[in-house]
């Protein structure tokens, strides 16, 4: 009896080290894919600096500049000059959370997927077990565009867009939900959504895969904007 029960400790002790470590390595995934994540969703879009003026085509033959235009883009250049070195804060959700309660359009995802490991993923995403689990943005490292502020720290409800009394340039709010991989940890899917204000936002299935030992965003596809 004493053998089973030593045993049957070892077994719980190996299988949370298997949990901590598969934590840790999405962790380490979310890190490595963090900064691309923050501008495939649009997170600093709104401060960019605009792009220098188009050419416009008078004929066949000769191209001129759009003087109009090209005047109004350096006032806008102007404009957000400051704008350019300003560092965003943005509310990221205090928690990882599990897809599993989402709403998500399964067979229109699937149809996106061209790859069968990210299929392989989406069927783990819609009937794994995994739970959501908090998120620690200590974790991610510090960027020179933007700060990470939990949204738990920020006025609830419509509030939060009361920008004006914010004392440093509030971007929007930022959703992640935990990493889901295929088998040989290739490829993953997680949902992401980005909120800039009270009619502003998409979500979409974020499509990562691991090339040459470095995970990529290599697709994205948006399931709702508004």
């Amino acid at each position: 009896m004493k053998k089973y029960i030593a045993i049957t400790i070892l077994l719980f002790m190996l299988q949370s080290c298997q949990t901590d470590c598969t934590d840790d390595y999405e962790m380490k995934v979310l890190v490595e894919i963090f900064d691309d994540l923050v501008e495939e969703m649009g997170a600093l879009d709104g401060y960019k600096t605009p792009p220098p003026p188009l050419l416009s085509t008078s004929d066949s033959n000769n191209n001129i500049y759009d003087t109009i235009e090209y005047l109004r883009e350096v006032d806008k250049v102007q404009a957000n000059r400051k704008m350019k070195d300003t560092v965003l804060v943005i509310a990221v959700l205090d928690t990882l959370f599990s897809c599993i309660n989402e709403n998500l359009d399964i067979e229109y995802i699937k149809e996106q997927l061209t790859n069968q490991g990210y299929i392989e993923v989406l069927d783990t995403m819609r009937t794994t077990s995994i739970i959501s689990q908090p998120l620690n943005i200590s974790k991610i490292r510090k960027s020179e565009r933007f700060t990470l502020k939990y949204y738990s720290e920020f006025p609830q409800g419509i509030k939060i867009w009361e920008r004006e009394k914010y004392d440093f340039l509030f971007s929007g709010v930022l959703e992640i939900s935990r990493i889901y991989f295929d088998a040989k940890k290739q490829f993953g899917l997680l949902y992401s959504s980005y909120i800039c204000g009270r009619l502003c936002g998409e979500g979409a299935i974020i499509c990562i895969h691991k090339i040459k030992d470095k995970w990529v965003i290599e697709k994205k596809i948006l399931l709702w904007v508004s």
